[in-house]
């Protein structure tokens, strides 16, 4: 059942001061919450109706069985409570994606003195997703996150809970970690390419799409770099991964510029421009970016189209 909305608002914000957010949390008597679930009232009923019938029928069997179950309760609370007890959650990776899609947002789970088991976290909306953390280990969980505009999107309060070891008991805390995934443009095709040409010098590339440029050298493998342009040839002979450098005119390249979309609303030159990002990557044809504030030098391979995305993300706030 759904509160209404002004007590709702305020529970919000009652929890925002209570669990500010932060880079890393740890969990502690503060932050956790404990209620018994449904089976665990099930079995409180069971027990007082046993310690009722016991009373009046003076059996001592009864009784000691009422009381058993009662003291098996205390003992799993203390229990389910210490499963969540001192567990660490701190900031993991980021997947970004397109605006209206998903990304996703990795948290690191530690715990330093106990095990903690059969974990259960959740954004409001979203599936939940199971892990157990060994004392003195670190584990890594992924979680989807809707994007429903461009730019940077905030994870939402994580919802942290178990029910470990009897199920009788649910504990959960709310997690609010300082963690953002950014939201690349949709892609809007464009007929026209919003790009000038580069200055008449020469400069030095490393990967691109082969045409009048001329051999430069080699320099060592950097992730990203196009597997076209990688010295298989050395590499099979033992001098280790390279990757071949070729120059050839800066006007060659193009430059996908902002105000060559003048006219054009602010949300529409973004998604032009990423249309023209991916299409100048696929061709292996090097570009650059100008945009209000930033400029990308001309390049080519994975890590240049994912920093001209999340330029295009990020726009206005570059950083």
């Amino acid at each position: 059942m759904r509160l209404p909305a002004p007590i709702q608002n305020y529970y919000q914000r009652w929890l925002s001061r209570r669990l500010p957010r932060s880079p890393l949390v740890i969990l502690n008597q503060r932050r956790i919450f404990i209620f018994p679930t449904g089976y665990g009232f099930f079995y409180l009923g069971v027990a007082s109706l046993l310690f009722v019938g016991g009373i009046n029928y003076e059996n001592n069997l009864v009784l000691s069985l009422s009381f058993l179950l009662a003291s098996l309760f205390l003992v799993a609370i203390l229990h389910t409570y210490q499963n969540l007890s001192g567990l660490g959650l701190r900031n993991g990776g980021s997947e970004s994606g397109y605006a209206a899609e998903s990304g996703s947002l990795g948290v690191t789970l530690f715990s330093e003195r106990r095990d903690h088991y059969c974990i259960w976290l959740k954004w409001e909306g979203q599936a939940a997703q199971q892990i157990s953390v060994p004392a003195g280990t670190e584990s890594a969980l992924w979680l989807n996150l809707a994007l429903p505009r461009r730019g940077r999107v905030v994870a939402p309060r994580m919802k942290v809970e178990s029910v470990f070891p009897l199920g009788l008991l649910r504990t959960w805390s709310y997690v609010s970690l300082e963690h953002y995934c950014l939201a690349w443009p949709t892609p809007q095709a464009s007929q026209e390419c919003p790009a000038d040409g580069g200055d008449e010098t020469v400069q030095v590339v490393s990967s691109g799409k082969a045409g009048n440029e001329e051999f430069r050298g080699l320099r060592s493998y950097v992730a990203g770099d196009s597997l076209r342009r990688i010295d298989w040839k050395g590499y099979a002979r033992g001098t280790g991964l390279n990757t071949k450098l070729f120059e050839d005119p800066a006007g060659g390249r193009l430059w996908l510029n902002w105000d060559a979309l003048e006219g054009v609303g602010t949300e529409q030159r973004l998604s032009i421009l990423c249309y023209w990002v991916l299409v100048l990557d696929q061709q292996q044809q090097p570009y650059g970016l100008k945009l209000p504030g930033l400029t990308l030098a001309p390049d080519t391979g994975d890590n240049h189209r994912l920093r001209a995305l999340d330029a295009l993300a990020a726009y206005p706030e570059f950083g």
